[in-house]
């Protein structure tokens, strides 16, 4: 069986100076990267969703379906991890959750991802009720035009069993390398809640630290496809991993294509 993998957004794009992940806002850049990524093995695009996005308006809107359907390169999925990350999602108004799912239905694509991290965090117990409160009011919305909702959290793996049995229909976001700088075990983790993973983010850290190359961090990557493999898993492989060399983007991306490639074929065979 083969394994589609995803790329976020900014990725296939120079960094010059800006942060390890963005939405490509220059001349181009995000057309640009759905020209690369058929080059560099990506099937799908995860979008990454700003206050200045072209899927607010009909124009733009039928500049990604143009692109998608010129480059056979689809969205997947919308990553609100700029938006969530840097602000409280309690915050956000319901006219922007309006236009983030009506926007993700017009261009066909997929599941909408809510980080509950950083400023969004669910660790923070004086926090908590009044950001699920705001997780709820999103879900509502979301299901309003059928758009299916993924959460991704720092909470470990009994919280988060707790919390999907509370909110039935959203799916999960495991991220390989948030978990394995938090200290958790992916095992446990999985065996917990895999049943509920829609997406898989590969990303590699060390335990307390930040993103490194895949490979070079705390996370067990061919145990961890030997698991989704034992899982049967179809959902979503995401590359969030570290960036490379600028102006070496296509190189570095299909490095990591051909490393995950190498563990998935692995993981078939044992």
């Amino acid at each position: 069986m083969t394994l589609p993998i995803s790329l976020i957004q900014g990725r296939l794009t120079p960094s010059v100076g800006r942060e390890i992940q963005f939405f490509p806002h220059g001349l181009g850049e995000w057309k640009k990267e759905f020209e690369l990524a058929s080059a560099a093995g990506i099937a799908h695009i995860q979008w990454v969703c700003e206050p200045d996005n072209p899927l607010f308006g009909k124009e733009g809107q039928e500049e990604v379906r143009a692109v998608m359907e010129r480059t056979g390169v689809t969205v997947r999925n919308m990553d609100l991890h700029e938006l969530l990350t840097k602000t409280d999602i309690v915050d956000q108004p319901d006219e922007l959750f309006e236009k983030i799912c009506s926007g993700l239905v017009a261009i066909n694509g997929g599941t909408v991802e809510l980080p509950m991290v950083e400023a969004s965090s669910l660790l923070p117990k004086e926090t908590y009720e009044v950001r699920i409160a705001a997780l709820r009011r999103f879900i509502e919305i979301a299901k309003k035009y059928n758009v299916p909702v993924a959460v991704e959290t720092d909470l470990g793996p009994t919280a988060l069993v707790a919390l999907v049995e509370a909110i039935p229909g959203i799916s999960v976001v495991y991220d390989s390398g948030n978990s394995a700088g938090m200290g958790y075990d992916m095992e446990e983790e999985l065996a917990a809640y895999g049943e509920h993973v829609s997406n898989v983010h590969i990303k590699d850290k060390p335990v307390g630290g930040t993103t490194v190359p895949l490979g070079t961090g705390s996370v067990n990557f061919p145990r961890l496809f030997s698991l989704l493999h034992d899982m049967r898993y179809t959902g979503a492989v995401t590359l969030q991993a570290a960036r490379g060399e600028d102006g070496k983007e296509v190189e570095t991306i299909t490095h990591y294509v051909n490393l995950i490639h190498e563990w998935w074929e692995a993981a078939q065979q044992s």
